[in-house]
């Protein structure tokens, strides 16, 4: 399973005042997101003058564009920040962790998580033939 859960703040700079280029680069982050999430598990949302984005998917193999989003906006839209947790449990190193995504500043790094991880035992049970439910 390939499971993620990733949020961003839509900011055009870091001292986001302009509008004009706030809804140049909100317009051109939907106008790419169209192309890219072909599945619509985008969710959108412009409120208090703040433009946002969320994603949340859960497929049966790793897909990569997921985090190609992320790094399109830390390259076209360098003020905005959020994290993308993933988890993937067909990654030979990471399988049992999720990773995270850190994006500020137009930089995209990957940390390590240590709330949700190790995935078994924090989030599931280890398998066990001889239970019944």
């Amino acid at each position: 399973m390939f499971e993620f859960h990733g949020w961003v703040v839509l900011r055009y700079h870091t001292h986001d005042t302009n509008e004009t280029f706030q809804d140049k680069s909100y317009s051109d982050f939907i106008n790419y997101l169209k192309d890219v999430d072909t599945e619509g598990l985008s969710n959108i949302t412009r409120r208090n003058g703040l433009d946002s984005w969320t994603i949340t998917g859960l497929h049966n193999h790793r897909s990569n564009y997921v985090l190609d989003i992320f790094r399109w906006v830390s390259e076209n839209i360098p003020g905005s920040y959020g994290l993308l947790y993933v988890h993937d449990d067909e990654d030979a190193e990471d399988n049992n962790r999720f990773v995270v995504w850190k994006l500020a500043r137009g930089i995209l790094t990957h940390e390590s998580d240590n709330l949700l991880s190790p995935y078994i035992p924090v989030v599931e049970d280890e398998y066990n033939p001889e239970r019944a439910d």
